[in-house]
């Protein structure tokens, strides 16, 4: 099966980092409209939290064309996110309280909760915003207590789930990085191959131009060559390989009985 020019881009709707990042987002702002007078403070804070969300969606936008982007724009979302989790590290310090230590049973319970996915196919949009309402809820006994401190504390407890995740994401990008290379090491490696196979093949049927190989890139054949019109989409000419093939046989037997006939033709002449 051919190599495929772009790889697998977008889908972040369906990622738990995301996910994550969208209920600390909305979380941030709400918190930040109850409990925070500073307008620069607010500002910084839901800067920080939707940086940590949109960075992370722009970066799976642009795998298909750019692995070092995507990755960079990973770790933004990731240092976004510290940046904030700090804002509320201090908010709790300066209440004259200490953030909650790793095996508090709020921080092992907020560590637990598994978070519902995004089921995959149409109305994305819909679907994943009814999904974040789920999850949120899932929290809402810490993000929608009365007392602040303990809205920062849970905040601070996703922010570090989050962080987690987001590592393990980078070091899977890294990986399939080294195992596949860039979008540019994948157009070197296709205009090779493309040069070292036959530029033209057999006339449309439809046009009669000189057909060109191509790949088919999804459907039942994908991955499969086929003689395709050069003119498309103008002209949607198509031939199997296989005519080809046998046009090239058929070509070879006619070249040997012309040289056959020849042969003769010069020993009776």
């Amino acid at each position: 099966m051919s190599e495929a020019t772009f790889t697998k881009c977008g889908g972040y709707r369906r990622m738990d980092t995301f996910m994550l990042a969208t209920i600390i987002y909305y979380g941030t702002v709400i918190f930040c409209r109850n409990n925070v007078k500073s307008n620069r403070q607010t500002e910084q804070m839901e800067q920080a939290a939707r940086s940590g969300r949109q960075n992370m969606a722009e970066g799976s936008q642009r795998a298909a064309t750019s692995a070092q982007t995507e990755m960079t724009l990973t770790d933004v979302a990731r240092a976004s996110l510290t940046e904030l989790q700090l804002d509320f590290e201090d908010f709790i310090n300066l209440a004259g309280l200490t953030p909650w230590r790793d095996d508090d049973p709020n921080s092992l319970e907020i560590k637990s909760i598994r978070l519902e996915r995004t089921p995959p196919g149409p109305n994305i949009i819909h679907n994943f915003s009814r999904t974040v309402a789920r999850n949120r809820a899932k929290f809402a006994k810490w993000l929608e207590s009365e007392d602040p401190v303990v809205v920062a504390n849970a905040l601070v407890r996703l922010c570090d789930r989050a962080d987690f995740l987001i590592r393990k994401q980078l070091e899977a990008q890294g990986e399939r990085f080294l195992e596949d290379g860039g979008f540019r090491e994948r157009l070197t490696r296709q205009r090779a191959a493309a040069r070292a196979e036959p530029e033209t093949g057999p006339a449309c049927p439809d046009c009669g131009d000189a057909m060109r190989l191509r790949h088919a890139r999804r459907g039942p054949h994908a991955g499969s060559k086929f003689w395709g019109c050069p003119n498309y989409p103008e002209c949607s000419g198509a031939l199997p390989l296989e005519n080809d093939v046998k046009r090239r046989q058929s070509t070879a037997v006619d070249s040997s009985r012309l040289e056959a006939i020849g042969v003769e033709a010069g020993r009776h002449g």
